[in-house]
C-alpha cells in the first residue's frame, strides 16, 4: 500500500486535503490535490463492469512512443523479455497524389485511443464511437478543441495512425510437440474503418465514421489476453504517457510474480516509450511519475531503489470477481 492511502486510513481525505491546502506553489497544491481525490476514490466503492477498462497482455508489457518519432518511416521496437513488439507505419496517399507513410502512434493521445477500442472490443468486434467526434473526444475523457494543436487534430492524426500501422507481436512459447520452444509471430492490422482525418474542424467537411471494426484475429487474440484496468486510473493518468506505460505494465505484471523482481532500468527503458539514451533520465522521469501511478493502484507492491524498480507480488488492480460477467476475457499471459 502506498504511503498516500496509509495516509488516507489514519488521518481521512479532508485532514490530507486541509495539509494540501496550504502548499505554497499552486501547481504543486492542485496536483497533490487531484492525487488525494484519485487515492480516496480508488478506495471507495467496489469496482462495477462500467469502471473497467481492458489492454492486450502484450501491449501492457510494451509500449508505443511518448513522442513524435523523428521520421514517419521508422519501424517501432520494444521487448519484454521473450515477447517483442513491433509496429510499422503505414501508408496513405497524400495531397499532392503521393503514397507516404504516415508514422507510428505515439503520445497519450493514441495510447487512450487504444485502451477504448480494447475495452469495448472485448464486449464485441464492432466498436461504437457515439453519434459525434466531440462526444467520443469527451469519452476519452479529453476536452474538445479545435485548431492545429487541438483535441480534435491530435485525435484524427492518431486515429489515422492507428489504422494504417501494422502491429507484429513475437514471442516464444512451448512447442505443441513438448521439445523445446516455438516463435510464434502474428501481423496484424487492429482495426479497420477508423477514418477520422478528413477535414480540419468537425462540421466543416468532416466525415465521421459513427463505428469501427476491430480486425477478426486480433479481436480473438484480445479476448483471450485482455488485462482488466480501472477506468478512474486512467483518467487520471490521461495527460502522462510514462504513468500510463507504469500502470498497464504493473497491472500485468505484480499478479503474475512468485518472488519479487528486480526490473532495472536498461530493461524498463527497452519496455516502455521512452527513447531517452541515459537511463539516469528515465529514473528521475519514473521518480517523478510512480507517486500518482502509486495512487490509483493501491495494492501495488513497487519500490523505487538505485538499480530500478522492485517489483514484489500483488493484487491485481482489478479483482477477479469484476470480470466475471466478461468472459471469456483471461488476461492470459503470452
Amino acid at each position: 500500500m502506498a504511503e498516500i492511502h496509509r495516509q488516507l486510513l489514519l488521518f481521512g481525505a479532508d485532514e490530507l486535503r486541509r495539509t494540501a491546502s496550504v502548499i505554497p506553489d499552486p501547481a504543486d497544491r492542485r496536483r497533490e490535490l487531484r492525487r488525494i481525490d484519485a487515492a480516496a476514490a480508488v478506495m471507495g466503492e467496489p469496482l462495477a463492469e462500467d469502471d473497467l477498462a481492458f489492454s492486450h497482455s502484450g501491449l501492457c508489457q510494451t509500449c508505443l512512443p511518448h513522442a513524435r518519432p523523428a521520421s514517419n518511416d521508422l519501424i517501432w521496437e520494444r521487448s519484454s523479455g521473450r515477447f517483442h513488439l513491433m509496429v510499422s507505419p503505414g501508408v496513405v496517399r497524400g495531397p499532392d497524389g503521393r503514397a507516404a507513410r504516415v508514422g507510428v502512434p505515439y503520445g497519450t493521445r493514441a495510447r487512450l485511443i487504444m485502451i477504448f477500442l480494447q475495452t469495448e472490443g472485448v464486449k464485441g468486434r464492432t466498436v461504437s464511437l457515439g453519434p459525434s467526434m466531440s462526444a467520443w473526444i469527451r469519452s476519452l475523457g479529453l476536452p474538445v478543441t479545435g485548431g492545429p494543436r487541438g483535441t480534435i487534430q491530435a485525435i484524427r492524426e492518431q486515429s489515422l495512425r492507428i489504422a494504417r500501422c501494422e502491429f507484429t507481436l513475437q514471442w516464444t512459447a512451448p512447442s505443441m510437440s513438448g521439445q523445446g520452444d516455438e516463435t510464434i509471430i502474428r501481423d496484424q492490422r487492429l482495426v479497420s474503418g477508423l477514418s477520422l482525418w478528413h477535414g480540419q474542424e468537425e462540421g466543416k467537411g468532416s466525415r465521421w465514421s459513427a463505428v469501427v471494426e476491430l480486425t477478426r484475429e486480433f479481436h480473438e487474440h484480445l479476448r483471450e489476453h485482455a488485462v482488466p484496468l480501472a477506468r478512474d486510473a486512467i483518467a487520471y493518468l490521461k495527460d502522462n504517457s510514462l504513468g500510463l506505460d507504469l500502470y498497464t505494465l504493473f497491472a500485468y505484471r505484480l499478479q503474475r510474480l512468485e518472488r519479487p523482481l528486480l526490473l532495472r532500468w536498461q530493461a524498463l527503458a527497452g519496455q516502455v516509450g521512452s527513447d531517452v539514451t541515459r537511463t539516469s533520465h528515465l529514473a528521475q522521469r519514473v521518480r517523478a511519475v510512480l507517486p500518482d501511478v502509486l495512487a490509483v493502484y493501491p495494492d501495488a507492491n513497487v519500490e523505487l531503489v538505485h538499480q530500478g524498480l522492485r517489483l514484489l507480488p500483488s493484487k491485481p488492480p482489478v479483482p477477479k470477481s469484476a470480470v466475471n460477467g466478461l468472459r471469456p476475457v483471461q488476461g492470459r499471459p503470452l
